[in-house]
C-alpha cells in the first residue's frame, strides 16, 4: 500500500520552499505526504502513539468520521463535552499508561491491509454499570437526583475498579481519498476496547418526561435510541384511606416489587398522598414481567430495531400530552 512520490509532488515542495512561503510550509506538505506513505503496520503504530499521547489532531487522519473516538477525544474539550469532558479526560488518563500492545503486518495479506495486534488494557464496563445501578437505587430509595445526573455516576464509575482484558485483533487499514484509514465497522471491537468501557455512554442521554396536571415523571437512560434504565414516579391521592391502610398499601407495593429482578421500588406517604417510585434496570429485568405490568407497550414502547426505543416512547408520551426534555450534558451535539 506504499505509494511512490511523483515528480510533480517533488517540484511542488521545491516551489513552496524557495518560491512561495518558505521551507516551513514545504516541510508541512512533506510531512503530510509522508503520513500517506506509511506502511499498514506503521499506520497502526502511529495511531496508537497518538492515542496514548491524547493527541486528537494526530489521531484524526487514521479514523473515519463515524468512529467513536471522535466523541471520546473531541468530548475532552469542555467547549464540546460540557459536563462530560472531565470524565472523558479522566478515563483517558486511566487508560493511556496501562495500554500494552504489539502490531505486526500479516505477510501475504498486504492487499487487504491486515495487521495483527495483541492489546492489553483496563476496562471499566462493570464499574460504570455498577455506578449506574447505585445511582438508580439512590434516586429511588432516597429521592435524590443521582440517576438523572449522568456525569456524576459516570465519574464515580471511572474511579471504580477496572478489569484487564487482552485481545488479539486482525486490524484492516484501507485507502480512502488517498489516505490510510482504519475503517470503523471492520475494526469496531478494537475501537470499542480503546474506550475502556465508556463507548456505550458516549452517545448516552437522560430524558425526563412529565405530564402537565399530573404528579409524576419519568427519567429514562438511553444509549443512542435504546432504553437501558428508567425511573417512574407517580403520586395518587390516599385521603380516603386510613393511616393504617395507607401504610399497608405502601408495604404491599414495596414487597411485591422486591421479588422482581431488575426492579427497585419505594413508596412514601405525605399529606394524604402516596408517592410510588420504581426504577428499572433493563439488563436484568424481565421484559415479560414488565409487559404484564403494562409498563412496556402502554407507555414504554419498542422500535423497529427490537429494543425499547427512546424515540418511539417520546412520540407516545407527546401524543398523550406529555412533555419530554433530553439531556446529554454536553455543550455541542
Amino acid at each position: 500500500m506504499k505509494k511512490r512520490k511523483t515528480f510533480i509532488s517533488f517540484i511542488l515542495a521545491f516551489a513552496l520552499c524557495f518560491g512561495l512561503t518558505g521551507c516551513g510550509m514545504a516541510q508541512e506538505l512533506a510531512n503530510s505526504y509522508n503520513t500517506k506513505e506509511l506502511s499498514d503496520e506503521e499506520v497502526v503504530l502511529a495511531f496508537m502513539e497518538a492515542y496514548q499521547q491524547g493527541d486528537y489532531e494526530a489521531l484524526k487522519p487514521y479514523i473515519s468520521e463515524d468512529n467513536p473516538l471522535h466523541l471520546f477525544f473531541g468530548g475532552m474539550d469542555e467547549a464540546v463535552g460540557g459536563e462530560m469532558a472531565a470524565s472523558y479526560k479522566a478515563m483517558h488518563e486511566k487508560l493511556k499508561d496501562k495500554v500494552t500492545f504489539t502490531a505486526k503486518a500479516v505477510e501475504g495479506e498486504e492487499a487487504w491491509g491486515t495487521v495483527n495486534m495483541t492489546i492489553s488494557m483496563p476496562d471499566y464496563s462493570k464499574a460504570l454499570y455498577d455506578a449506574m445501578v447505585d445511582a438508580l437505587t439512590d434516586q429511588v430509595e432516597n429521592g435524590t437526583t443521582a440517576f438523572h445526573h449522568m456525569p456524576g455516576w459516570i465519574a464515580s464509575g471511572i474511579e471504580g475498579e477496572s478489569e484487564t482484558y487482552e485481545e488479539t485483533f486482525e486490524l484492516h487499514v484501507g485507502n480512502r481519498d488517498g489516505n490510510n484509514v482504519m475503517d470503523t465497522n471492520t475494526n469496531r471491537e478494537f475501537f470499542a476496547m480503546l474506550c475502556g468501557g465508556l463507548k456505550p455512554y458516549l452517545d448516552a442521554s437522560i430524558t425526563t418526561c412529565t405530564f402537565p396536571g399530573e404528579e409524576g415523571s419519568w427519567d429514562i437512560l438511553s444509549q443512542g435510541d435504546e432504553i437501558v434504565a428508567m425511573i417512574n414516579t407517580e403520586s395518587i391521592s390516599a385521603e380516603e384511606y386510613s393511616q393504617e391502610e395507607q401504610e399497608a398499601i405502601v408495604q404491599t407495593y414495596e414487597e411485591s416489587m422486591s421479588t422482581m429482578d431488575g426492579i427497585i421500588a419505594s413508596a412514601t406517604i405525605q399529606d394524604g398522598s402516596i408517592t410510588a417510585t420504581m426504577g428499572v434496570d433493563m439488563a436484568t429485568a424481565s421484559s415479560y414481567a414488565l409487559s404484564n405490568m403494562g409498563l412496556i407497550s402502554d407507555r414504554i414502547t419498542a422500535g423497529s430495531n427490537g429494543w425499547l426505543s427512546l424515540d418511539s416512547t417520546i412520540n407516545g408520551f407527546t401524543q398523550e400530552g406529555g412533555e419530554c426534555v433530553t439531556y446529554n450534558f454536553k455543550n455541542a451535539e
